[in-house]
């Protein structure tokens, strides 16, 4: 039998680790199975509640903070999807999708290697299976004027009973 937190001792091996989970602040699901496809909403990079630096990336944020909190926004979307996968992350087959967005100013060129560290939170805990197609969006504004977010689409391998749910 393998070790049934591999996914978690991937991400231990580069000094990562799975912060408390946070939830939504309003009233939605903050992910939803269909079969063997779990969709997430969009999860902010959120410490003890609450995103800790508020703004947009190039005014009040730098481009360090803002991969700092797009790396945490991975690692909070980590917690739902094994709490999507029956608490075993290792059931996660793969990311299908992820989306980040960047609140930041006109002029800010980073925002794809702002990106960047969420992508490589996935890969490091998947392996291949955590590559992926990828969009990246500049905004105005997000949620509680947080400076980056994720959501994504994951797929999930079947239980030791043979089942997905």
């Amino acid at each position: 039998m393998t070790d049934a937190r591999q996914t978690e001792n991937r991400l231990a091996a580069i000094g990562l680790s799975l912060p408390p989970r946070e939830g939504p602040a309003y009233d939605y699901d903050p992910f939803k199975r269909n079969g063997d496809t779990v969709y997430l909403a969009g999860t902010l990079g959120k410490e003890n509640g609450a995103v800790q630096n508020l703004g947009k990336v190039g005014a009040e944020i730098n481009e360090e903070e803002a991969a700092r909190q797009m790396q945490i926004c991975a690692l909070q979307a980590m917690n739902w999807l094994r709490e999507a996968a029956d608490g075993d992350l290792d059931r996660v087959a793969g990311v299908l999708q992820l989306k980040c967005y960047v609140a930041c100013t006109p002029e800010f060129d980073g925002i794809s290697r702002v990106a960047d560290h969420a992508s490589k939170v996935f890969i490091t805990a998947f392996g291949d299976d955590g590559r992926h197609p990828r969009s990246v969006l500049g905004m105005m504004r997000l949620p509680q004027d947080a400076p980056v977010m994720i959501d994504l689409v994951a797929g999930l391998k079947e239980n030791e009973s043979g089942e997905v749910g």
